[in-house]
């Protein structure tokens, strides 16, 4: 989930600047220790993880909100027991002092960002036993973007930062190790989660001094099945003093291997439906136009963590710009759909998802989709004809990425969870 938009600050910057989200299975590791895994593909070392799937399996994991689970188990899980149980499921909250919800909504209560209610614990009451990918963001990009939650707890000295903020704000990281630890479940913290995106507004020296403090605390707390996982944005292109294109990108804000349990990235675009979404011919295309590719933004991140050891997540992915309901396509800077067939929406963006997924075996172990109505909620909504970052389509056009909206793609996504590389877990 993405609570601020690439779209919204992307286009607004352009018009202003003239340019410018107990274990989950047996066959996940029970122990509080890392685990680790050897692998089949030659000289490549083995990974060692905390919360790592054994014997080379990948954990599937469904989000990304209470509604939109709850949605998902009543129609597929209840009704379709062909359909493996989700290893995983994923949640949103934010540590935040001035963000009008409050910080930490959701954890305990009830809150919707305009994109679907979440709430812990129903979602950790519906699904038992599943393990929880938090998205914590811990940036004030609604607030004038002056990384203050982020300084705070990283203790940065900024003149905007009284004592009392930054106890706030660190007693606000202990509440949430602590009602992750009592949950007794596997959980991958993403900590920051798209710390790159130009929407977030993150600085790299804080952001690496906040991440390094929460690992810091969740040690000090007990909190062994809390892994830590750091997700980039694999955003395509450059913006301010997020330069994509830079060789050091991913270096300047890695926060060091004895923080990071799991690498992380988001996959939403690819480069062969790249035409569906990314070419808006009646817009400014100098506005929309990637100066790097999708698939070397993703290859740059496994080869990343390749590199460095660790375990890959695809921490958030669904088809955007595609709608499974209506059977749509369009590019995701406007709302102008061209029909299209399931067959095409699936060889487009699902296939091409499972077979990196299985091209990247030996790295990537976990994977995360995003099954929801974006063009439902409230966050996600683009009026025909409307632009991204005009009134009517703030965020863009997301479309529908739920899998029970056609009967063919719930088919073929059931089989190809059900192949024996995904983690299988037994219905509670």
């Amino acid at each position: 989930m993405k609570q601020i938009s690439a779209l919204l600050l992307f286009i607004t910057t352009l018009l202003i600047n003239g340019c410018n989200k107990g274990p989950a299975n047996s066959m996940i590791s029970q122990g509080t220790d890392a685990s680790v895994a050897t692998n089949g593909y030659g000289n490549l070392p083995a990974i060692v993880a905390r919360n790592l799937p054994g014997n080379e399996k990948i954990l599937f994991v469904m989000g990304q909100d209470t509604e939109t689970l709850n949605a998902f188990k009543v129609v597929v899980l209840d009704k379709n027991p062909e359909f493996p149980y989700p290893g995983g499921v994923t949640l949103y909250t934010k540590i935040s002092h001035s963000f009008k919800y409050g910080s930490l909504a959701g954890v305990t209560t009830d809150v919707d960002y305009g994109s679907g209610k979440n709430n812990f614990v129903e979602t950790l009451q519906q699904f038992p036993g599943s393990a929880l990918a938090v998205g914590l963001d811990i940036t004030d990009a609604h607030a004038g973007c002056k990384s203050i939650p982020t300084k705070a707890i990283g203790g940065i000295a900024d003149p905007d930062i009284t004592p009392e903020l930054t106890d706030f704000y660190r007693g606000e990281v202990d509440k949430l190790i602590t009602f992750l630890k009592n949950s007794d479940r596997q959980i991958f913290l993403r900590i920051g989660y798209e710390f790159d995106g130009p929407w977030n507004c993150y600085n790299p020296e804080a952001y690496k001094a906040a991440y390094r403090y929460i690992k810091e605390r969740i040690n000090a707390l007990n909190a062994d099945k809390i892994a830590t996982v750091w997700q980039t944005a694999a955003w395509l292109r450059d913006q301010d003093i997020y330069k994509v294109t830079d060789n050091n990108h991913l270096e300047k804000y890695y926060p060091g291997d004895d923080v990071v349990d799991w690498i992380s990235f988001s996959k939403f675009y690819g480069e062969h439906y790249r035409q569906e979404q990314w070419t808006c011919d009646e817009l400014n295309p100098e506005w929309f136009t990637p100066v790097v590719s999708a698939v070397s933004q993703h290859d740059r991140l496994l080869n990343f963590a390749r590199s460095h050891k660790k375990p890959v997540m695809i921490g958030e992915a669904a088809p955007v710009g595609f709608s499974n309901s209506e059977l749509t396509s369009s590019c995701i800077f406007t709302n102008r759909p061209s029909s299209i067939t399931a067959e095409e929406i699936w060889a487009s963006w699902y296939q091409e998802w499972f077979d990196y997924i299985e091209k990247n075996r030996d790295v990537i172990r976990a994977a995360a989709y995003i099954n929801t109505n974006w063009h439902s909620q409230s966050m996600w909504y683009c009026a025909p004809d409307a632009t991204a970052g005009s009134e009517n389509c703030k965020q863009g056009y997301w479309g529908d990425s739920r899998i029970q909206s056609n009967p063919m793609i719930l088919e073929r996504f059931t089989k190809a969870i059900k192949n024996q590389i995904f983690v299988q877990k037994s219905r509670p």
